[in-house]
């Protein structure tokens, strides 16, 4: 089980730096036009990594 929570924060974590890394890359008519975009993924991350770690902590608890 702790396999799965550091498995889980792992790719999490590298999907975000890797996200952040993307941002300064790419032309500048491109990057001034998706800013929206890229706020809107980073809000996506912020919820998944909480309803993660609610169902994690859900997970813990209903085992123990």
């Amino acid at each position: 089980m702790m396999i799965s929570v550091i498995l889980v924060v792992a790719i999490s974590l590298v999907a975000l730096v890797s996200t952040i890394s993307l941002m300064g890359k790419g032309d500048s008519n491109y990057s001034s036009a998706t800013k929206g975009n890229l706020l809107n993924l980073s809000y996506i991350y912020i919820g998944l990594a909480l309803v993660l770690t609610v169902g994690i902590f859900y997970f813990i608890i209903k085992l123990a």
